[in-house]
């Protein structure tokens, strides 16, 4: 009788914590409760739990954002939304989903291609810019009835960005390429998804 339980208390606990990992995870489904030009009040009421308030009004130039969703997945890879107002409406213009650094690289923009493509069916548009010795930009637009989708990613590991030391003194006998470093780790990547009205 222990033994059983002991065996219902671990299968409990499991569901609950399958349950929590669920509950951690947005898909875009969940973005799907928000409606273009909506004011971000209506924003935070549609979206109910799953918004979260930023620490003040973030400003993205045409647009700013005051709340995000957290773990917005896209073909499994969890993304943080920005829910975006056009200045000039006052309502919900864009929704950015976003990932930053080593969570952005060549290979996880490409699966998250292979998802949209899966779930949104083959892109209008794709362009490519850049080299081995200049940043690089991918660019892939679907072109749907109820909004547009923009998927970028930008890359600038590249030989064409160098720096110096700063903590090391300058020796003013010393080239500067002799100087120069290339640190792929301290070059910025960024994987970018954005929901735009049709036509956007």
């Amino acid at each position: 009788m222990a033994r059983l339980a002991a065996a219902l208390l671990l299968v409990s606990a499991l569901q609950s914590a399958v349950l929590a990992a669920a509950a951690l995870a947005a898909d875009l489904e969940t973005l799907g409760r928000v409606r273009w030009g909506m004011s971000p009040a209506e924003i935070s009421d549609a979206l109910g739990e799953s918004a979260n308030p930023l620490p003040g009004r973030w400003d993205f130039g045409r647009y700013f954002s005051e709340t995000t969703v957290e773990d917005v997945e896209v073909g499994g890879i969890p993304f943080r939304a920005f829910l975006q107002i056009d200045r000039r409406t006052g309502g919900l213009g864009q929704i950015l989903l976003e990932r930053r650094g080593r969570q952005a690289t060549p290979v996880v923009f490409e699966d998250i291609v292979r998802a949209l493509t899966d779930r949104y069916g083959e892109p209008e548009e794709t362009a490519r810019d850049g080299d081995i010795a200049v940043p690089s930009a991918v660019r892939i637009v679907w072109r749907l009835p109820d909004f547009t989708i923009n998927a970028s990613f930008f890359d600038f590991r590249t030989t064409g960005i160098v720096s110096e030391n700063p903590n090391v003194d300058r020796d003013p006998l010393t080239p500067f390429s002799e100087r120069q470093r290339n640190n792929p780790r301290f070059l910025p990547r960024r994987a970018l998804i954005r929901f735009n009205p049709p036509g956007g």
